[in-house]
């Protein structure tokens, strides 16, 4: 299974490929629904899962056993 950090690369490899297709597209209508409906999204998606990955960096997504972040909650009852 791929790492979100390999992910990540990838789609900004293909965002690339995206970007350069819209510039230098001969039909503006194509480049035009190409950037709209699938560069645009695509940047969402990027910014979305560097957030993700981010936040996975600062520890926000600690390793925990199984149910192990919920017994705290139920030992409290």
């Amino acid at each position: 299974m791929a790492t979100l950090n390999e992910i990540y690369k990838q789609l900004e490899t293909i965002m690339e490929d995206i970007e350069a297709y819209v510039e230098e597209a001969n039909n503006a209508n194509q480049a035009s629904d190409v950037a709209g409906n699938v560069k645009n999204p695509l940047d969402k998606i990027l910014s979305a899962l560097d957030g993700i990955i981010d936040d996975e960096s600062a520890g926000v997504y600690e390793d925990y056993g199984d149910d192990e972040i919920y017994e705290e909650d139920e030992l409290s009852w």
